[in-house]
Order: C-alpha cells, then structure tokens, then sequence
C-alpha cells in the first residue's frame, strides 16, 4: 500500500463557464478536468495525506478503480501527487548557466533628458548640459559586441534607450545602417526598437523609423491633467501640449508596425480606464501600464489602497477586453494580451525576464549592466559586469543569473505563479531590499489575482474563439520587444 501526498503547490484549478481547468506549474499545461479527476483532486484536497486503497474505497462507489488509477497516474507525472514510497529517489534540480549567448542589447545612447518626471528612477537623469552621449566609437565596439556574443540567434535586436534617447538621433543614425550591414555580412536580421517621451520627436525622425521599420513605444501617462501631474519638463511644465501634435504625426504617418504607449500608474494616479481609453482614442494600437511599486520612486509609489483600485481597473479592462474578443475584435490592453500569451505558449520561466540571459545593457561609456534600469541606480556597480572595450565578465554574470534561479527562492517555493514570475523585476528587488535575487514579494497577491485573471480569459476565449489568439496575440510578438 503506497502513501499518496498531495503538493498544493504544484497546480491551480479555477471554474469556468462550468467547466473545471487544472494548470500544472510544472510546465504551465492546462486541462479540462473530466469527472473522475475533478473527484480524485476534491477529494486529495480534503485528505491531503491518504493511502491508496483508502482513496480508491472513497472514490469506488462512483468511479472504476482503473479509471481513478488512470487519473492518479496521471497528476503523479505533473507532480500534483507524489506517492511513497518513491519507485526513485527525485534528482535535485540545479541551474548553471554554460553559455548566454544575447538576442537583444540595449544602448543608452543619452542619459541626458528634457524632462523631469517626479517619479524617474533615473533621478530625474542628467541635466542636459552636463549628461553624457554615447559616442560613436562606443556605439561601434557595442554593436560589435552584439553579434559577437550573438551565437546561433538569427535575429538580433538593438533598443535604442536613454534618457531621451531621440536627443542623440545623430548617432542613431548612424548605429542602423553599420548594424545591417553586420547583419547582412553574417546572414542575420537585425532589428531596432525605441522607448520615447516624443518632446524632440519631428518629421525626419518620423521617416527614418519608418524607413527601418523600428518598433516604437511612446512613454504618456494619460490625459492632459493626468499627463502633466507626473511628465514635466525640468521646470515644472507640463509636456501633454508638446507631445500630442507629434505623436499625432506618428501615429498617422508610421503604420508599418504597431505603435504602443507605456503608461506608469503612480501614487494617486489610477484612473485605469479613462487613461486606457484616451490613449486609444489617440490613436495608439496597445496600452500597457506600469505601476510603479520601486523604493526608488521618491514617494511616488503606489500604496495598498492605489493597488486594490489599479486591479480593479484592471479587471474592468479584462471583462471589456474578453467581451471583444469573443467578437473576434483586439482591444488592445496588452498587460491582459501577455498574460494570455504566456498560458498560450505554455511559459514556464526560471529567471525573471531576459536580463543578462539574453539582454544586456550598454551605457554612455561603454559600461555593460544587467539591464537598462541599473546604469542610473546609486549602489548598482555590483550588477555592471565590464566595459565594450575592455571585456565583459561573463562568469560573474552566469554565477548571479545561476544564483537568481526561481527555485533558489524559498519565499516563490508554494506559489503557483512562480514559473510564469520567478520573483519578480531585478532592478525593483534590489532599490526596495537591497539586493537583486530577492523576490519582490509586495506585489505577490495582486499579482496571483492577475494571473488567476488573465486564466479565466484565455481559457474562455479558447473555449468560445479559440483562432483569436494566432490572429492577434501571436503577431504581436514579433513586434514588440519587452524591457
């Protein structure tokens, strides 16, 4: 007679439309229960700790003893069980990083910038006399640096950043065209995308995005009196009137790709909906919110209260945005479309997100960082890993990224969200505790409830509409770059 365990925290079942789902966090697989494993799981639920023949004399009125085997057998194989005596003992798992070959590399060709955003983890970046510009020479060596380190990879991308990073467009202009080359030379694409708070934005830039097929983010926080609450100019004007024309400009003229807006949700600002709305109404085809949580954030962030109103947006947007999409309509809200991508391609992570593993950050000087957040952090050297032109300390940085494997991470160990999470943002662990491979753990309960979200809609829409998501949600991979 075997003991049967069951590990709570290697699945999650929800309802939907009366039908009963189970996610396997082992691999993010997803299924429709039938009736002898919605029984087998109520009752494991109940019992937790059983033997077998125990289980199989509750379930056996009802349910064959095959059919409860079948079932048994398997949730043993995703984990969901674990029977003792075990047949062999399990392998403990260990991640070390051999090789990081990049895909992406971030340039902060400026950190100087016109505006002063109170919320800036960059403090406000440099003034714009005294910051520096990437130079060509630096920009060369890190270009090169890219497809040296870009093993296999067939696609390559630069992410032109700053500060603002349009007030260096001279030398961006001149980073495009010797990366295509480079491309071309080595039978690869290279592809280009920009983060901008368009104050500088004008004509020409607007054609040679177009004429490169760059993917561009526009950094607006809402409607003029929400706008300028936050997004300033470094003497305390607000930049809504500025920017609008121009972005009207873009959004008229560039239609090669999608164009997004980023929007960062501070103390007080969590008008979820209306924000949503006006940007989309400007003519922007996704809308994605950051809400600001970040120590360094100098009292802008977000407390208990703003959360709970911010998820409350944020579950008004999913009704509207399924409503849509069982029309066969895209809405646009792509905070919900990449949580639905994720449980679509079954995305299970060890690592946060692609910082050092695939991306890495190069500032002004040459300075290679774990992500484009870090260069402007006080205290962050510990997570600058060399220079272009000296060399980069790949050990190091495979030693840290082996170290922020998810299940080093006690406090992730019983989450059922910890391979579509894996603790959370690097750059915000580290300026709210202090060190990097803390997981992040304020956020960790709207986050379950957002994820529990963004199930329910995939597993509707697949149930109802189920070609909605290779029709929208999987072209836009291919033009977004996440940061």
């Amino acid at each position: 007679m075997s003991t049967i365990q069951l590990n709570l925290e290697n699945f999650h079942d929800v309802e939907v439309d009366r039908k009963r789902y189970l996610m396997a966090v082992k691999d993010t697989s997803i299924f429709e229960l039938d009736e002898v494993s919605s029984a087998l799981l109520d009752h494991l639920i109940q019992e937790e700790l059983t033997s077998s023949e125990k289980l199989y004399q509750a379930l056996e009125p009802r349910h064959p003893r095959e059919k409860v085997q079948e079932a048994l057998e398997g949730f043993a194989a995703l984990d969901i069980v674990t029977r003792y005596p075990r047949r062999e003992a399990p392998a403990r798992r260990r991640m070390e990083i051999q090789s990081n070959p990049l895909t992406t590399l971030v340039l902060n060709v400026t950190n100087k910038c016109n505006m002063g955003c109170h919320y800036c983890y960059g403090d406000g970046f440099e003034d714009l006399r005294t910051g520096q510009q990437m130079d060509w020479e630096v920009a060369k060596q890190s270009v090169d640096f890219l497809f040296q380190n870009g093993g296999p990879h067939k696609k390559l991308t630069i992410v032109f950043f700053g500060g603002e990073a349009l007030l260096n467009f001279k030398l961006i202009k001149q980073v495009v065209p010797y990366a295509k080359e480079l491309a071309r030379k080595a039978g690869k694409w290279v592809d280009f995308t920009l983060t901008t708070n368009a104050t500088v934005l004008n004509s020409e830039m607007i054609a040679f995005l177009k004429e490169h097929r760059f993917g561009v983010t526009v950094s607006i926080d809402g409607p003029k009196e929400i706008h300028d609450q936050r997004r300033v100019f470094k003497g305390g004007k607000g930049t809504y009137e500025v920017i609008v024309p121009r972005i009207r400009e873009l959004l008229s003229t560039y239609r090669t790709r999608p164009i997004g807006a980023r929007v960062t949700l501070t103390r007080g600002v969590t008008q979820v909906r209306k924000i949503f709305e006006h940007l989309r109404e400007l003519g922007f085809y996704e809308v994605g919110f950051s809400p600001v949580t970040s120590e360094s954030s100098k009292g802008f962030a977000l407390t208990v209260v703003d959360l709970a109103e911010i998820y409350a947006g944020f579950q008004e947007l999913a009704e509207i945005f399924l409503e849509k999409a069982l029309k066969d309509e895209y809405m646009g809200f792509s905070n919900l479309s990449q949580v639905i991508t994720d449980f679509y391609n079954g995305t299970h992570k060890s690592l946060p997100c692609g910082a050092g593993i695939g991306l890495l950050d190069v500032d002004p000087k040459g300075d290679v960082y774990l992500c484009h957040r870090f260069p402007s952090t006080p205290g962050s050297e510990a997570h600058k890993y060399g220079n272009v032109q000296e060399g980069v300390d790949f050990i190091s940085l495979r030693t840290f990224l082996s170290a922020s494997h998810v299940d080093n991470k006690a406090d992730c160990s019983r989450c059922w969200i910890r391979h579509l999470c894996a603790g959370g943002c690097y750059h915000e662990a580290f300026t709210k505790y202090g060190d990097a491979l803390h997981p992040n753990l304020h956020y960790c309960d709207m986050l379950r409830s957002w994820q529990e979200t963004g199930l329910r809609v995939y597993l509707a829409i697949m149930e109802k509409n189920p070609g909605f998501i290779e029709k929208y949600l999987e072209p836009r991979r291919s033009h977004y770059e996440t940061l």
